[in-house]
């Protein structure tokens, strides 16, 4: 999946306009960010990307936009 694609799901995921999503995105700056929003990445990790491995505090550590694509890169 090319970058393009990663920031349309992950556009989505956040119901954000596609042009917020960007690699050096502060996660805690998208108005959108939030519990609910972390439980849905883990879903989206899973779904598209097999990593049934990403919890909750893996998630607590990511910081950035570029940090859930390195996450969907591995």
């Amino acid at each position: 999946m090319d970058i393009a694609e990663k920031t349309r799901l992950l556009a989505e995921m956040l119901e954000v306009d596609i042009s917020e999503v960007k690699a050096d995105k502060e996660l805690e700056s998208l108005s959108s960010w939030d519990s609910m929003a972390a439980l849905s990445l883990i879903a989206l990790l899973e779904e598209h990307f097999g990593r049934s491995d990403i919890d909750g505090t893996q998630i607590r550590h990511m910081k950035t936009v570029d940090d859930i694509f390195k996450v969907m890169e591995r």
